[in-house]
């Protein structure tokens, strides 16, 4: 694994790290709402970051190959 590749894992990873922090967040706050519009935003966030940490842990793992 050269210098750049390092450089893209730990990039990729920082990225993941957050996105599971808002995953959680999110979580969370899904938990604590009321308001039928809330339910829907939470819902349609969760989805959105659980793709996008799918993708990203793709991508770690493609780089790993």
């Amino acid at each position: 694994m050269d210098k750049s590749e390092k450089i893209i894992r730990a990039n990729l990873t920082e990225e993941i790290n957050l996105v599971e922090s808002a995953l959680s967040e999110s979580y969370k706050n899904l938990q604590l709402v009321t308001d039928s519009n809330l339910v829907d935003y939470y819902s349609y966030k969760i989805k959105a970051d659980e793709a996008k940490h799918k993708y990203l842990l793709d991508k770690i793992r493609r780089l790993a190959n």
